[in-house]
């Protein structure tokens, strides 16, 4: 079998702080390989040394026999490797086949950019992954969803011998992901090899061949897909046993009605009604496009209410705006933290204090107290860092989650609303987040969750509402939360 990729002993320092000790990674063709690990594991660092975003500090790289040294991203991409990053690299103002064909647009023979061409062969890429994404579509209005569809399309686009994907289904929905394993599985045939980074551990026993585990900078190993379990990989990532548990039922009153939604209706919504009680972690669940984020967003005044009515404690309130929802003891952590959840040029302190400051109306900023609240939440949080003045964007995805939890929780919501708690979070991280979930409903706190992901919910949440193109198809509690009954209403098929 042809190697395409061999990297011997990499080694990576950032700031005097070794990330990568010694690793051996290696892809052959037509193979999926699986790299997995905890965030901070150096997986993205690894990857991004072979695309030569980064500069490796040692070690050796070679690209179908070929060693490599001193290369660009660009020469990284003519070798025929191509990257996917977990981040999307879309420009929002171009058309989705402009992004396609960035920087290497088909041209007439006057040199003038041959746009009917390019849009007509962007639709063939969009269509080959199952997507009815439009070429002219400006991206800037796009789901997130059909983003990271498009950055697929782009890799493909190019004569690749190796694509890095870096959490590719972390947005998408069951429908999409089923296309895109479809898609790599055709890859894969045509001798591509796939390097595939992901924490969804049933996702890599189903598509992967082999997967090699990172922890703490070092290699753990390389196994077989085929000779290890889930949990098992789950322990090398961690380097400790990692149980996975059912939500308990639901221990509180439920007759103790905290929020009601009654016939909300919208041109995404139909008539949508449910309640929630105190203490109870509440999921909602459904394809992409289903209207979930929709009602949040409605709920938390940040869509206009068009029909229906939202009762608060038994009571009908109006909610024009976020800081009206803030004063009203809710919260709502968004599904992109990196784009509407943080500011990611910001210190921890200072993203950890805003709604806090909106809250109880602080005009004054006054830095100690603003330090020791943040140090408090690092504590209660459990947040890895180097102290409150950290900037942000330096953190792991897990630890910016975190920041995230803390900038709400800061101002003490009766009802948080938490729109994927856990999206490219690792398996180490993710348990935490959902420790901290369930004390927030212990202690009387209710909790709506948001979820693509049927494990979490199940594990998390006491009561599952599935969603179908706007309106409520099922509502599942006890040993109705199931994965096939969830997706028997999430298409709305029963």
């Amino acid at each position: 079998m042809e190697k395409l990729v061999e990297m011997k002993g990499i080694t990576k320092s950032f700031y005097g702080v070794e990330v990568l000790h010694d690793v051996d990674f290696d892809v052959n063709a037509g193979e999926v390989v699986a790299l997995c690990g905890e965030n901070g594991a150096g997986k993205s660092t690894l990857v991004k040394i072979l695309a030569a975003i980064y500069t490796r500090d040692g070690g050796e790289i070679n690209i179908q026999g070929e060693s490599i040294h001193h290369s660009t991203p660009f020469d990284i991409q003519h070798k025929g490797v191509s990257m996917i990053h977990q981040e999307l690299n879309l420009v929002d103002d171009m058309t989705a086949a402009q992004n396609i064909f960035l920087s290497r647009e088909p041209c007439n023979k006057f040199g003038i950019i041959d746009y009917p061409r390019m849009n007509r062969e962007a639709e063939k890429l969009l269509e080959s992954l199952g997507e009815s994404i439009e070429p002219t579509a400006k991206v800037g209005s796009l789901k997130i969803a059909q983003k990271q569809m498009l950055e697929i399309a782009k890799a493909i686009s190019f004569d690749v011998k190796v694509i890095i994907m870096d959490e590719p289904t972390a947005v998408l929905s069951g429908k999409e992901t089923e296309i895109l394993f479809n898609l790599i599985k055709t890859l894969s045939q045509r001798g591509i090899g796939i390097i595939y980074i992901s924490h969804r551990l049933a996702e890599i026993k189903e598509i992967a061949g082999r997967v090699t585990v990172l922890r703490d900078g070092y290699l753990v190993g390389t196994r077989n897909v085929s000779e290890v379990t889930e949990k098992e990989i789950a322990s090398m990532m961690v380097g400790r046993d990692v149980d996975h548990t059912a939500a308990s039922e639901f221990e509180g009153d439920p007759s103790d009605i905290v929020l009601e939604v009654r016939n909300i209706t919208s041109d995404i919504l139909k008539d949508v009604s449910f309640s929630v009680a105190k203490g109870e972690i509440i999921g909602f669940s459904g394809l992409i496009g289903a209207g979930r984020s929709e009602m949040m967003e409605m709920i938390f005044g940040l869509r206009k209410l068009e029909a229906g009515e939202v009762l608060l404690y038994g009571k009908p309130v109006t909610i024009k705006n976020a800081k009206a929802a803030i004063k009203a003891d809710l919260g709502f952590a968004t599904e992109d933290r990196k784009e509407t959840g943080l500011v990611l040029d910001r210190s921890i302190s200072e993203n950890a204090d805003f709604v806090y400051r909106v809250k109880n109306k602080v005009s004054v900023v006054m830095p100690k107290a603003v330090n020791a609240r943040a140090r408090k939440k690092i504590e209660e949080l459990r947040i890895v860092c180097n102290g409150p003045s950290q900037l942000v964007k330096h953190l792991s995805g897990g630890n910016q989650q975190k920041v995230v939890l803390a900038k709400w929780l800061s101002s003490q919501p009766e009802i948080f609303i938490v729109d994927e708690p856990t999206r490219g979070i690792d398996i180490g991280a993710r348990q935490e987040i959902y420790n901290i979930i369930k004390e927030l409903a212990q202690s009387g706190k209710t909790i709506i969750i948001v979820s693509s992901d049927m494990t979490e919910i199940l594990s998390i949440c006491q009561r599952v509402v599935v969603m179908h193109e706007g309106r409520i198809t099922g509502i599942l509690t006890g040993r109705e939360r199931t994965e096939d009954n969830i997706m028997h209403h999430a298409a709305n098929v029963m």
